[in-house]
């Protein structure tokens, strides 16, 4: 069963901090110096997990300063590349000529192979991540071009490679072997379609989500037809229809269901809105392709718990004390298996 352990200079008196923490850096993330600028208060917190072959950290710590040099990579010569996810605070990373800073919401990359700093200017959170370089570096890339830099983890490839770090780390505990080594790899396939990504190679995974903004831009243009089909998207963006599957089966939900929770969405803005109010709930429901009352009235309570008319009428005396604000649902989170049947997609799919 997986484990995570907890390392703090709590542990420890006020003016052993430093000593404590040194070491703690040298034993724990690779043979590195540190630096605390003679913070007598300083503080600094590790819980350190491993998934597969993936060893994890989720760093909190005051100001402080990490450096490798060619002398400390001779005692230490394994081939990691090293991960830095900012989660808050400010960091400075710096290698082979290159210089970033991180903020949070972005994540970089650097090889442990070769001479590098990390300053943080101030407390920092962060989730670090040292990954086997064989695992994530391909022939067809460019690696010291891909090494310190900023990358994004609230859009694109990054995005579902940072979402499933964090999911991964807070699922350590009590996972077994087999489902660790499955994340473990979820993780390097990520990183690696990430770097080909940012050197200008289409992988299968950026392909899928480009088709996928395609079909969703397609049905919120023609959303109020009541003859929305998957046919219809089918034939208008020139792909088949398991392909069309394929893209959606990654979100947890179909393209049917898709397009009438956003249909059932749009009513329940308009039964909201002070604008609509001169409108019927049938009118409403029609105008967004529903063609029956009755299946659009049983549909709404199934989604929403009170039928559209017990809706309007809370709205409206909401309405009357403060704006009426409308909720979306969050969307459904990927499992590990259906992130690595994304990546592996038939050459079909490439030509659509």
């Amino acid at each position: 069963m997986g484990t995570l352990a907890t390392v703090s200079t709590d542990e420890v008196r006020p003016h052993e901090r430093t000593a404590f923490w040194t070491d703690l850096i040298w034993h724990k993330l690779g043979r590195l110096r540190s630096e605390t600028f003679g913070d007598e208060n300083f503080r600094g917190r590790m819980v350190l997990g491993e998934v597969g072959s993936v060893k994890m950290c989720r760093l909190s710590a005051a100001r402080h300063r990490v450096l490798r040099t060619p002398d400390l990579i001779r005692q230490d010569d394994r081939g990691y590349l090293k991960l830095v996810v900012q989660l808050e605070g400010s960091t400075w990373f710096e290698q082979n000529g290159q210089k970033t800073l991180l903020s949070p919401g972005e994540w970089s990359i650097y090889d442990t192979m070769k001479a590098y700093s990390v300053s943080n200017t101030g407390p920092i959170e962060q989730l670090v991540l040292l990954v086997p370089r064989e695992q994530v570096l391909t022939a067809g890339m460019k690696a010291d071009d891909l090494m310190v830099q900023r990358y994004s983890a609230r859009a694109g490839i990054g995005r579902l490679a940072c979402d499933l770090m964090g999911a991964a780390f807070d699922e350590i505990p009590g996972s077994s072997p087999q489902s660790a080594a499955a994340v473990g790899e979820a993780i390097t396939q990520l990183l690696r379609h990430s770097l080909l990504e940012r050197s200008g190679v289409p992988t299968d995974l950026s392909h899928r989500e480009a088709l996928r903004d395609r079909i969703k831009a397609y049905i919120d243009r023609n959303l109020r037809d009541p003859g929305l089909s998957i046919d219809q998207i089918a034939d208008a963006l020139h792909c088949g229809k398991r392909n069309l599957h394929k893209v959606f089966s990654h979100d947890g939900t179909t393209i049917s269901d898709f397009i009438w929770r956003l249909r059932l969405e749009r009513c329940r803005d308009d039964l909201a809105a002070p604008t609509c109010a001169w409108k019927s709930i049938t009118e409403i429901a029609f105008s967004w392709g529903f063609n029956s009352s009755t299946h659009f009235s049983k549909a709404f309570k199934e989604a929403f718990g009170m039928p559209p008319r017990a809706y309007r009428l809370a709205a409206g005396k909401e309405s009357e004390h403060l704006r009426p604000r409308v909720r979306r649902d969050a969307s459904f989170t990927s499992s590990v298996a259906s992130v690595l049947r994304s990546i592996d997609l038939p050459d079909e799919y490439r030509a659509g």
